[in-house]
């Protein structure tokens, strides 16, 4: 007796024999597990999915672009629509909002136009004739021009400090000497434009220039409204940011504090509560920002497990009753999942795994895979003891195990496998997925080969006469007839599967690997409507930073390369994909046009190195210099921000070619410059692209490793081989069904192929394990084909229908990716099914080897 035959028979004697041992093993473990849950994170981030590109260039860049310019700063953005947002009413309004949520303890500050201290000059002010140059120590203002630090996303008005805190710079000491010699340096470095020098500008700076909030209490006043409307109209960097330019929607900015998950959902739970108070009703209200939209997507992941879970369920539960017609046979298959996800959850808490947009698919995938290997298991029981006239059943529970355990670990194996060769992604949330769920279906095939068996051989088997109708039925009949016939024209089917086969590679040959952001949601969801309207009226949600290094200290405060940056910027400008752009220029010019008092000169090139060091050195008196996010203090690297329309990866693409093409072009002279790109837009483009590239190459090891697996266990090459057609067709005529539907390939639709290719085997796994088994018995190939078309057909039929409706259940997700997900899945196992009872009978008979094959104990 093989070593095989051996473990084969320990594990059988095990779960009928010693079956309380096993039952009470399964459910104490099932109970440790279970009470880690309630420790299990959560973890909403959606931009996980498409970064965290650990050990790659992407994540390096991106560590060093936060170590020279700062981490972006989490905030709630309140959108304020209205006809016009600086009539008076409206201001009001807002006011009321911010003043609102500023006493909030979950608030470290709020931005908005209206308790932002806007630097401007003010004429006629009523110390103008009393000022001097003792007064430079007031030239405050001109150290906090500049534009909101602007990283991308929702919370794209995280940190406007270098707007906002004009009173908090530090007017002593150290500004009297440095500010005043960087003052003379600006004055100096442009003659014409100051003819009287210092004696004239400085006096008139600290008599007109103005950093105090424009409205002073609770009401806007008439006067407040018009001189707000002045102060904006001259400061061009806040339009994109927090107004419009048609002034029909503005922003509110709540930056946040570190909060934990309970205080985050606590602040997210206050905000909507407090927006939804009688006084805001009157107001059109939009709310972004990364908090906001992770809470969303945690109160929406809930709301799906509470809704997804129950209805699979129920929907495995009427299929396995329509099926069996046997409580026990019904019952077994929930207690075994349910033990399954208990012990995958408990499992995921403990090693502090959280719940995210991949992870929570997780809990009805086991589900449906369970139940659809363990409908294998009790249907051989079922053939088992119809078969015994003693009706014994732990000696049928014990020829179950031992025929259907190794069909079963393959099955699972190759599933397993199929998820795990996610792990091969640079994409951290999809690795851990993958792994995660891999380990979660072995989970199940334990409970299932153990606990499973050992209840079985407990409860009061089917009636026989029951079982010997079922296998006499129509479907019995009808699928015995099927192969029959399929064996008989052979040639033909198998010669219609390979024109199909072309065809459906030639459709899916015009397949489109593309990403957009709101491809995620639904055109109804308010994520879709508010991020179309900071696209249409803001600078848009998706960033693309690039980052300029050079190993000349100051380089990048030579006039010239600041020229160089703004040709670049200006090509940028009339391209269609761009909304707008942002580098330190802007608020080098914005600082001058203050202290010159003429705006005409933010379309002027700077003069001289000297005059941009004195502006650095103006605005870096305050600490940390608004200049800080933009360019670094030894002027050795500077940052452009582009922001983008959410045209998609393959149009971001083409835009960062000629956009690299250019900037070689301007820059490629410099053998000082090294310039690199980061941002949203970027890894999600790039690195999305990369990741299907990796995630394409791991469903070709995963194949290579499945066959390799069918190979090994029916230790055949040959019917390995013949196991790869009937999975692969259907992987490619889905491929072909999402070209018809316009599904594009991206991370969220590829790992559909992963998870499928292990699904799509197992049907084709019983098949060749009961094949098999009957060709040893002497019989030919084509009697043995009916008999294991007979034998697991009907087990195979409701495996596929079981997922196929399991996996429907996933079309009512909150999500679209899973929606997705769940169709095309479902597709595929049709799919699957179709190829393993139609075609894989011919493949057989025509390539499936002379006489019978080795048995299990050779």
């Amino acid at each position: 007796m093989s070593r095989r035959q051996q473990t084969l028979n320990w594990l059988a004697k095990l779960v009928t024999e010693r079956r309380k041992r096993v039952v009470w093993v399964s459910v104490l473990l099932t109970l440790a597990f279970a009470s880690q849950i309630p420790k299990l994170t959560a973890d909403p981030a959606p931009e996980s999915l498409l970064s965290s590109f650990e050990g790659e260039e992407y994540a390096l860049i991106q560590q060093r672009f936060q170590e020279w310019f700062g981490k972006r700063r989490e905030a709630v953005l309140i959108l304020v629509e209205a006809e016009d947002v600086l009539s008076r009413d409206t201001l009001q309004q807002i006011h009321d909002l911010s003043l609102y949520f500023a006493d909030k303890p979950w608030v470290d500050r709020v931005a908005g136009i209206t308790t932002l201290s806007i630097p401007r000059r003010v004429k006629g002010a009523p110390d103008d004739e009393d000022g001097d140059l003792d007064d430079l120590d007031d030239l405050d203002g001109l150290e906090e021009v500049g534009g909101p630090e602007d990283e991308g996303g929702l919370d794209d008005l995280d940190s406007l400090d270098d707007l906002d805190s004009l009173d908090e710079a530090d007017a002593q000491g150290d500004l009297e000497d440095d500010a005043f010699n960087a003052l003379l340096d600006i004055i100096e470095s442009d003659p014409e434009r100051f003819p009287d020098g210092i004696a004239k500008v400085g006096p008139a700076l600290s008599a007109e220039l103005r950093t105090d909030p424009i409205v002073e209490g609770t009401e806007v006043t008439e006067e407040e409204a018009a001189e707000l409307a002045s102060a904006i109209a001259g400061n061009p960097l806040l339009v994109g940011r927090l107004i419009d330019e048609d002034h029909t929607v503005a922003g509110i900015a709540l930056q946040l504090p570190e909060l934990g998950p309970r205080e985050m959902r606590k602040a997210m739970d206050e905000l909507r509560a407090g927006l939804e108070l009688p006084e805001f009703q009157d107001i059109q209200l939009h709310v972004g920002g990364l908090p906001y939209l992770r809470s969303v997507i945690v109160s929406k992941m809930r709301a799906d497990n509470l809704r997804l879970i129950p209805l699979t369920l129920v929907v495995c539960l009427a299929l396995l009753m329509l099926s069996f017609r046997w409580v026990p046979g019904v019952l077994l298959p929930f207690g075994a999942v349910a033990i399954t996800t208990l012990v995958t959850l408990g499992g995921m808490a403990l090693v502090g795994e959280p719940m995210n947009i991949l992870n929570n698919v997780i809990p009805p995938l086991l589900i449906i895979i369970g139940i659809s290997d363990a409908t294998h298991l009790i249907q051989r029981y079922r053939d088992e003891v119809s078969d015994d006239d003693d009706a014994d059943r732990r000696a049928a529970g014990r020829r179950t195990v031992r025929a259907i355990a190794v069909a079963c670990m393959l099955t699972s194996a190759t599933t397993a496998v199929g998820l795990a060769s996610l792990v091969v992604s640079k994409t951290v949330m999809l690795r851990h997925f993958g792994l995660t769920a891999g380990l979660g279906v072995m989970v199940s095939y334990v409970v299932i080969i153990t606990f499973v068996p050992a209840i079985l051989t407990w409860v009061t088997p089917p009636k026989r006469e029951e079982m010997r109708r079922e296998r006499t039925s129509m479907f019995t009949t009808v699928t015995s007839s099927l192969v029959a016939k399929l064996l008989r024209w052979r040639w033909a089917v198998l010669g219609a599967t390979a024109v199909f086969t072309v065809g459906a590679g030639y459709v899916a040959s015009q397949i489109t690997v593309d990403h957009a952001l709101l491809d995620q949601f639904d055109e109804t969801d308010p994520v879709y409507t508010t991020t179309l309207l900071i696209e249409e009226k803001l600078a848009g949600v998706r960033p693309l930073e690039v980052v300029l290094v050079s190993t000349e200290e100051y380089h990048f405060m030579n006039p010239e390369m600041v020229q160089t940056i703004q040709r670049i910027r200006n090509w940028a400008a009339l391209r269609p994909e761009i909304i707008r752009t942002l580098s330190y220029g802007d608020m080098l010019r914005e600082s001058y046009a203050l202290l010159a008092d003429d705006p005409s000169v933010r379309s002027e090139n700077f003069k001289s190195s000297k005059q941009i060091k004195g502006l650095v050195t103006m605005m870096s008196q305050r600490k940390p210099s608004p200049l800080s996010d933009w360019l670094t203090q030894d002027g050795k690297k500077a940052r452009i921000q582009f922001k983008l329309r959410d045209v998609g990866a393959q149009a971001t693409m083409r835009f960062l070619d000629d956009l690299d093409e250019v900037i070689e072009a301007e820059i490629g002279d410099d053998n000082t410059v090294k310039v690199s790109f980061t941002g949203d837009a970027y890894t999600g483009s790039r690195g999305q692209a990369a990741v299907v590239n990796d995630l394409l190459g791991s469903l070709l090891v995963a194949v290579v490793v499945i066959f390799l697996l069918l190979a090994f266990f029916f230790r055949s090459i040959r019917l390995g081989l013949l196991s790869i057609p009937p999975n692969l067709i259907p992987l490619v005529a889905t491929m072909a069904y999402m070209v018809w539907r316009e599904i594009p390939l991206n991370v969220s639709t590829v790992i559909i192929f992963s998870i499928s290719l292990g699904l799509a085997v197992n049907g084709t796994i019983h098949v060749l394990a009961r094949f098999r088994e009957e060709m040893h018995t002497g019989i030919g190939r084509e009697a043995a084909l009916v008999r294991a078309a007979r034998g697991t057909g009907r087990a195979i039929v409701i495996s596929c229908v079981t997922l196929m409706a399991g996996f429907s259940v996933l079309l009512l997700s909150s999500f679209v990716p899973v929606r997705n997900f769940g169709e095309l899945i479902a597709v595929t196992i049709g799919g699957c099914l179709v190829a393993t009872l139609i075609v894989l009978p011919p493949l057989l008979r025509v390539a499936g080897g002379s006489g019978g094959v080795r048995a299990s104990g050779d």
